[in-house]
């Protein structure tokens, strides 16, 4: 069980390094392999989850969850390789309208409490404002941010990684 878990925990380190690693340096060239490379992962997790689940079933003759999870893991792997870009081309307008709406309630939600507190909430403005510009810019200019969210999105795999590793120490003994 611990090695199962070893093996788990080498399998997100090096898919979170390659994947991260690749989003940081070319973004855009990156797209394609990600998606296969997320699929995969998937896909590999799903099938060992499902060699678990068996070895399971034949050590003490009860099913277990873990298959069930693996054939839904084979079929979420399908999933993104068919519908990945798809929903990377929403991301940014959805994004942008969550954060329009976000800075309009955050602007209302200050004005409405300054008439309570007589105080003017001048941050909270400048907040609202923010919000509610990175909103049209996502909305406006969804290629350049994708962009954007998806080198943040990479350099925060890349940590992750190196958790992963550092984890991989403490639980080793």
């Amino acid at each position: 069980m611990v090695r199962q878990f070893q093996l788990y925990r080498w399998l997100r380190f090096i898919f979170l390094l390659v994947a991260g690693t690749l989003i940081v340096i070319a973004p855009i060239k990156s797209l394609n392999i990600i998606i296969y490379i997320v699929s995969s992962y998937i896909a590999i997790y799903g099938i060992l989850s499902i060699f678990d689940g068996l070895s399971i079933r034949k050590s003490t003759g009860e099913n277990s969850i873990t298959i069930g999870l693996g054939i839904g893991a084979l079929f979420l792997a399908l999933g993104v390789l068919l519908f990945a870009k798809f929903f990377v081309t929403l991301v940014p307008p959805v994004l942008g309208i969550i954060l329009l709406v976000n800075g309009i309630n955050q602007f209302r939600d200050s004005h409405e409490m300054s008439k309570r507190v007589h105080i003017r909430p001048y941050l909270d403005y400048f907040y609202s404002a923010l919000l509610m510009l990175a909103g049209i810019v996502f909305i406006l200019n969804p290629s350049k941010t994708i962009i954007f969210i998806y080198q943040l999105f990479g350099l925060s795999l890349v940590v992750l990684a190196f958790f992963e590793i550092l984890n991989s120490r403490i639980y080793r003994n």
